[in-house]
């Protein structure tokens, strides 16, 4: 009888395994993840979204339910780049992106999948009403941030933290002057495009 293959050693097997494991596990988290978020603000609003966060890219994705029945809530599409520092607040319905500096940074995987969350840092954008090209976009907040705000009116903002006074302040938090748009740990309120 003539062999063909020679035994594989155990110890080989051992390393062959090794490599399978950490291959899948390489591949396995190069995929985003998907989280649904709740956010509760301190005015008690609720907002649903969905969160798809890639850690390896740095990125994420925010997808905010129907805030139509807040005052003057504006429902929009959000996408972060962290590796660059800037996010994007898409609004469909009035083909704009607004980009500017994220003011929250990336958390963690747990913070998005915990389902829930009070910690919404409030901001104001003071939105520049210029047009953006593609290539000033592309820029200022990188190629991602560019392809994502494609084929909208897309403007610059520079973003600041609501002072706790502004924030008690009845007039501002329900201003028929100002949008408010939510993101994952993060409201903004802006003027009305």
């Amino acid at each position: 009888m003539i062999k063909l293959f020679k035994p594989i050693s155990f110890v080989k097997t051992i390393i062959m395994i090794i490599g399978i494991v950490t291959l899948m596990f390489v591949y396995v988290k190069a995929i985003p993840e998907v989280n649904h978020l709740i956010e509760i603000d301190h005015m008690g609003r609720k907002v649903a979204m969905d969160v798809i966060h890639d850690t390896e890219e740095k990125t994420v994705i925010a997808i905010v339910g129907d805030v139509c029945k807040y005052k003057n809530g504006v429902p929009t599409v959000n996408f972060h780049d962290y590796s660059t520092g800037y996010g994007a607040l898409k609004n469909i319905n009035k083909q704009t992106c607004i980009i500017t500096k994220s003011p929250v940074p990336m958390a963690s995987d747990r913070k998005y999948r915990i389902g829930w969350t009070t910690e919404v840092h409030d901001h104001i954008l003071n939105i520049v009403n210029t047009k953006m090209t593609y290539d000033e976009v592309k820029a200022l907040a990188g190629h991602k941030v560019a392809a994502f705000c494609k084929d909208y009116r897309s403007m610059h903002a520079t973003v600041s933290p609501v002072i706790k006074k502004l924030r008690r302040d009845a007039d501002f938090t329900s201003s028929s002057a100002l949008s408010y748009m939510w993101c994952v740990f993060s409201s903004c309120a802006a003027d009305r495009l």
